[in-house]
């Protein structure tokens, strides 16, 4: 397998049918715990490989191996150069997402210690290590608690499967949005956030390949044909900010993403909103009580019903502009 490729004959249209659920329960797959996962975004690395190829031990897989590629620490008992390949794939969109969102005006760095990556062989490790089978869509996740990226081979077992092999880099690309996310400064690891928050960001850099280098001004056309063909009603953008289940439901899931991607792009696209959104996403990671989502969102935001019929507008003109199919 060569990562870069994103070799495959399935349309990210319908890549994304089957992606979807399977992102939906990603990050929140396992809930963060305040300080703890703190504690283990600081724990020194040959501290965290131990813990991680203890657990392996554990669980009765083959031993774990090491790479490591600049800001990146790449563990499990994938081959060498699905590991390595991965980690590469993780460097260049972190060089991407810093260099993008610091011309926005964030300030954004990489921690002391590098990201962890666990890369396994194929669902089965996966189901072995975290004690739950993966399900047939889902090709790894961001762990908030432990503050780890886990993914597998999608490849194993679906020999012939269209698209397996693009769903690999599609999951690490978005998972790894979630990564930098929570470990550069621009959400906190101890704060959750909205979901559609979290998921707008990643879903922001979901086009990015490595041969294309679309940043977060790429127009997402997965996610605007997912909304057209949703058959859903728009939700409301305070549901959306308030209601994290609308992302998990099967009926909305298409929706809510598609919305959420465009939440942030428009925030993130146009110049004089970047401001407001460098400084919503600041009080979202402050420490203290969880702060109330709507009244948090107005106070940078403005007003949401205006917000809400804005982005309405920007969708049906994107939609426009559209070909069919």
């Amino acid at each position: 397998m060569t990562w870069p490729n994103d070799a495959g004959t399935e349309s990210r249209r319908s890549l994304l049918r089957r992606a979807v659920p399977a992102a939906a329960t990603a990050l929140w797959l396992r809930p963060a715990v305040g300080r703890a996962a703190v504690a283990a975004a600081a724990a020194g690395e040959e501290e965290r490989i131990a813990e991680v190829t203890a657990k392996a031990e554990a669980a009765g897989l083959e031993p774990f191996r090491v790479s490591r590629a600049e800001r990146f620490l790449g563990v499990g008992d994938a081959p060498g150069s699905f590991r390595e390949g991965a980690l590469e794939i993780c460097a260049a969109l972190g060089r991407l997402f810093l260099s993008d969102l610091r011309a926005r005006g964030f300030k954004l760095d990489y921690p002391d210690d590098r990201l962890m990556v666990v890369v396994l062989k194929d669902s089965r490790s996966y189901e072995a290590l975290l004690g739950e089978a993966p399900g047939i869509d889902v090709g790894g996740h961001f762990d908030l608690n432990s503050n780890r990226l886990v993914i597998f081979d999608f490849r194993p077992g679906r020999e012939g499967t269209p698209g397996a092999e693009r769903m690999n880099t599609f999951t690490l690309v978005h998972e790894t949005a979630h990564l930098l996310s929570f470990n550069t400064g621009l959400l906190s690891l101890d704060r959750e956030p909205p979901k559609c928050v979290a998921e707008g960001l990643a879903t922001c850099f979901e086009m990015w390949r490595p041969r294309n280098h679309a940043g977060v001004a790429a127009i997402n056309r997965p996610r605007l044909l997912a909304v057209r063909d949703s058959g859903e009603a728009w939700i409301d953008l305070a549901r959306l900010l308030a209601d994290d289940a609308q992302l998990d439901r099967e009926e909305t899931a298409q929706l809510a993403y598609g919305q959420s991607w465009m939440l942030v792009y428009s925030l993130l696209k146009n110049r004089s909103d970047q401001p407001k959104l460098r400084a919503y996403l600041e009080d979202l990671r402050a420490p203290g009580p969880p702060p109330d989502r709507l009244k948090t969102a107005e106070k940078h935001l403005g007003p949401l019903k205006k917000l809400d019929e804005r982005l309405k507008r920007e969708m049906r003109a994107l939609l426009r502009g559209l070909p069919p199919g």
